[in-house]
């Protein structure tokens, strides 16, 4: 976790007011107030392509490198104008066509969830639910929100930005009637406090 925003880091926090106390230790019962946002990947730079969507893709996480060597960020894989099949097969080097068409269809998913969950979507609220999320350090939680509150004291606000391997990943959230609240491979943001 870093307290940097420019920094490079699969999750990022700032700290929005400060708490006091101890910090929490490993495995001690831990409640925040939660409030969690879609942020969407059109910030996405190529390492983070090729870390949460590419390796993610069977068959073609060989592609990383050519993804970074090529600078292939959010904005250069949707543009359907410049990724193309041809695009796939002259840049990467992909001679098997099933696989360049694999890619773009794996890149309209991507795209098609974008537009169907835009960023600034509220999926899950504390407040809505009426109560605070209460988890053990260590286990109940995703990544990115048991990292954030390791470094959290008690009253402590902070906003928590996290790529989708510190989330929900390739598979996303659903509600239990089945309902996408987040799609795969989703960037999150999450306003905490630490109640206790």
């Amino acid at each position: 976790v870093t307290d940097d925003s420019s920094e490079a880091s699969p999750v990022k926090k700032l700290v929005l007011e400060e708490g006091n106390g101890e910090l929490p230790t490993d495995g001690s019962s831990v409640e925040i107030e939660y409030t969690g946002t879609l942020v969407g990947e059109k910030d996405w730079s190529a390492q983070d392509v090729a870390d949460c969507w590419l390796s993610q893709l069977q068959g073609l996480d060989h592609l990383k490198a050519e993804f970074i060597q090529n600078n292939i960020d959010f904005a250069l894989l949707s543009d359907t104008n410049v990724f193309t099949e041809e695009f796939c097969t002259t840049t990467l080097g992909i001679s098997n066509k099933i696989q360049a068409k694999k890619l773009l269809m794996a890149r309209n998913r991507l795209t098609k969830s974008q537009d169907e969950h835009p960023a600034g979507t509220v999926f899950d609220s504390s407040a809505e639910r009426g109560k605070n999320f209460t988890f053990n350090l260590g286990k109940g939680a995703i990544k990115a929100i048991d990292l954030a509150v390791r470094s959290m004291r008690v009253g402590e606000r902070a906003s928590v930005v996290c790529r989708s391997d510190y989330g929900y990943g390739s598979e996303g959230l659903r509600s239990s009637k089945g309902d996408v609240m987040v799609p795969p491979f989703s960037t999150l943001n999450f306003e905490l406090k630490r109640v206790c």
